[in-house]
């Protein structure tokens, strides 16, 4: 057999060698991409759960300052219905010295005369 530079030979020699060397590096190339891939994906997943875990802490915050928020409100509402309460049935007289016991009838009501507006009408009567 006779080697010459003639490119048809080449190219033929070369078309028996390469089926072998392309599905070899056919086969690598498959393979990196897919640690690629994989790679990729893990990344992605790694950032995802990052992401979840931050909006969950950052969730978890908001909660808080408005379960806080919440407290310090009622709180400051009870207050504020407390001291509206003292004011309206403050006996006269004792206004400041003690709080009134909200429990008798007797400290309840307005410094008015009652009014008896219907028959078996309860009226409340200070002593």
């Amino acid at each position: 057999m006779k080697i010459t530079s003639n490119s048809q030979l080449l190219s033929s020699l070369n078309g028996l060698v390469d089926p072998n060397q392309r599905q070899q590096q056919q086969s690598i190339q498959d393979q990196q991409d897919l640690g690629r891939r994989s790679s990729r994906q893990a990344s992605e997943e790694v950032g995802r759960s990052e992401q979840n875990q931050i909006r969950d802490a950052d969730r978890q915050d908001r909660i808080n300052a408005n379960r806080k928020a919440l407290t310090e409100l009622q709180s400051r509402l009870k207050a504020d219905q407390l001291e509206k309460l003292r004011q309206e049935f403050s006996v006269d007289g004792q206004e400041g010295a003690s709080s009134p016991n909200l429990n008798l009838r007797e400290s309840l009501g307005s410094s008015s005369k009652p009014v008896d507006t219907r028959p078996g009408q309860i009226i409340d009567i200070r002593v």
